[in-house]
């Protein structure tokens, strides 16, 4: 009778022991990797301006670390990811170049980097370059 009961203990014993373990591993798995990240919806797009006058700047190309070549920019400064929203961490880091490739024809412009968080994606970006010279 006493070996019967002392079974019952050792398997229930086993029971919570594991059980505690695996919630022990899973907490120390949560703490070391933190939860999952989540996804959001968001649009490259925006639009490229002149740092001191504030107009528009034609025939710059934008790239990103999220899809490479993103566009040219229009007569309006505007560019536009043509796959459109695409999932993103929502606290990761893109990161954006803006860059001069039709010479002197619109002005000279510095090139510009910048890095910014996929949550600020979701409106248009306002990126603004620094203009070397004027067009010839």
């Amino acid at each position: 009778m006493f070996k019967f009961f002392k079974e019952k203990k050792q398997r229930l014993l086993r029971f919570l022991f594991g059980t505690f373990s695996f919630t022990a591993l899973m907490f120390a798995f949560q703490a070391c990797y933190g939860m999952p990240e989540q996804t959001i919806e968001a649009a490259i797009q925006g639009r490229v301006t002149d740092m001191e006058t504030n107009e528009p700047v034609e025939g710059l190309q934008v790239t990103s670390s999220i899809v490479g070549l993103v566009d040219t920019t229009d007569q309006n400064g505007h560019f536009a990811d043509p796959m459109g929203k695409r999932a993103l961490y929502e606290w990761d880091e893109y990161y954006f170049t803006v860059t001069d490739i039709d010479g002197a024809e619109h002005g000279l412009y510095e090139t510009m980097d910048t890095s910014i968080r996929a949550m600020d994606l979701t409106q248009p970006l306002q990126l603004k370059v620094k203009k070397v010279s004027d067009a010839q």
